[in-house]
């Protein structure tokens, strides 16, 4: 079981990351349309707290990315440390993928250990660059729905500051700062649904596959002594897997948690005096931002921190039933 369980945690990072990689590859068209869809003029405010608020998202996901694959490459290197001190003891090195080879020699020793050392770092560096890339856009859509909430809240004070400047029509200006936030809100909405859409499924995946691959990585550590370089490698790794789960529901949730709030900010705005048309155009965004934008994968699973506490709990129970088979 605990050869079995070496083997199946490697075997499943890399269905995880096939699975990611061919969803890259068949839909590079759309992901290519939403890429450049962030660029639109409705995303990009000329408020100067906007754009602040777009370059923290953008710094806040760069560290994310170096931090996390920085973790996944730390772990590879150790996992090639431990073999190379168990061979330097004298004792057999057992690989956990077949070669059809004789590992004895020194040289198909150090050949089969950097060939395992660039496969294993080139999987765990493409899954957390492409898990970055995912929730870097589901950052991205919460951090122009709070810009969104931002102009909303104030709409009212802006139209009456640019009324005073142009001396146009109040109900014209409002108008027409009002279909720029709508226009803003369809283009958050349709960057979420399309997201979704590529996204959904290889999320699925990676929920179901990430609960057994923390489940054989854990029945893997408690057999390791504590204080080794293996037991080291084998905690960092179960924390990429725990990262790379919790990053789909932290930023789905955060994404829900921020619509829920648009209709709140459509109240909030100072419309008690304003006009009927004014009132009844904030009205009806109102009703519609009542369903708020709740990513799901594969549309049955939602991205949120319950769901990312039901795959800890799962987890828990595979590894409760092995413990108890052993």
């Amino acid at each position: 079981m605990a050869k079995l369980s070496r083997v199946m945690f490697l075997l499943l990072c890399h269905i995880t990351s096939l699975a990611k990689q061919i969803v890259f590859h068949t839909d590079a068209k759309r992901i290519d349309v939403m890429i450049r869809g962030l660029d639109d003029a409705a995303l990009n405010p000329a408020s100067s707290r906007a754009r602040r608020l777009l370059a923290r998202t953008a710094r806040r996901a760069r560290l994310l990315l170096r931090g996390y694959a920085g973790c996944a490459v730390l772990t590879c290197t150790l996992w090639i440390v431990f073999p190379v001190a168990t061979r330097a003891s004298g004792r057999h090195v057992e690989f956990p993928f077949w070669t059809g080879l004789d590992t004895h020699p020194p040289t198909i020793f150090s050949l089969v250990l950097l060939y395992s050392y660039y496969v294993t770092t080139l999987v765990g560096i493409a899954n957390t660059t492409m898990d970055a890339f995912v929730a870097t856009i589901l950052y991205q859509c919460k951090t122009q729905l709070e810009i969104l909430r931002m102009n909303l809240e104030n709409i009212i004070e802006r139209t009456r500051d640019e009324v005073k400047e142009t001396g146009e029509d109040e109900e014209k200006v409002f108008m027409r700062l009002f279909v720029q936030c709508l226009q803003h809100y369809d283009k958050v909405h349709q960057t979420a649904k399309l997201l979704q859409d590529i996204f959904g499924i290889p999320i699925l995946i990676q929920f179901g596959i990430g609960g057994w691959i923390l489940c054989m990585a854990a029945y893997k550590l408690v057999s390791l002594n504590v204080v080794s370089i293996e037991f080291t490698s084998m905690t960092l790794f179960i924390l990429c897997i725990l990262t790379e789960l919790f990053l789909y529901c932290y930023y789905g949730n955060e994404l829900t948690v921020e619509s829920e709030q648009i209709a709140g900010a459509a109240y909030a705005a100072r419309w008690a005096g304003a006009g009927v048309r004014v009132r009844r155009s904030l009205l009806l965004l109102m009703v519609r931002a009542r369903r708020p934008l709740r990513p799901a994968a594969g549309l049955v699973v939602a991205l949120s921190l319950d769901t990312f506490l039901k795959i800890i709990k799962s987890s828990y129970t595979f590894y409760a039933v092995l413990r108890q088979t052993k």
